[in-house]
């Protein structure tokens, strides 16, 4: 399984000067638990970081931190943990492992175009669990029925 089938299909982007509140509410509109923080260079718009609902929570709400008034560069985390969208799911895993975090800016070359979150990761592997399941409970039930034995002898 690739990331690309996986990680959600647009990365929503704020400026470093979004507020926590303008950043909150694009996460409640877009229901998202992540942004991708951008700022403006002489080459175009790049991505700096991320900003987590996490984040605004511990980085600024538990310490009375103004949303209002307080930036998203302030408690954002600089730089960004990418993966490229056709890798497959188990190098998104090690990645979130190695750097200790539970979203991955997702690229497409160099372009962000969408995050692969742990809540990603969990649907994904439960499905494919949940089919696997399924193929070993079909098995059983056939050789219970002993229409697995009726098969072998033609």
């Amino acid at each position: 399984m690739l990331v690309q089938d996986i990680c959600s299909a647009k990365a929503v982007h704020v400026p470093l000067s979004c507020t926590l509140q303008e950043a909150a509410v694009q996460m409640r509109d877009r229901h998202v638990g992540a942004l991708i923080v951008t700022e403006n260079s002489p080459a175009g718009t790049r991505a700096v970081g991320m900003v987590t609902d996490r984040d605004i929570v511990i980085g600024a709400t538990a310490t009375g931190a103004d949303p209002c008034r307080t930036d998203v560069v302030e408690v954002m985390t600089r730089g960004l943990v990418a993966i490229q969208r056709d890798a497959v799911v188990a190098e998104a895993m090690q990645l979130m492992l190695t750097h200790g975090v539970r979203r991955l800016a997702v690229l497409d070359g160099e372009a962000v175009t969408g995050v692969v979150a742990l809540d990603d990761l969990f649907a994904a592997l439960a499905t494919d669990w949940g089919m696997l399941f399924s193929l070993v409970r079909k098995a059983q039930e056939r050789e219970r029925s002993g229409s697995a034995q009726a098969l072998s002898q033609t």
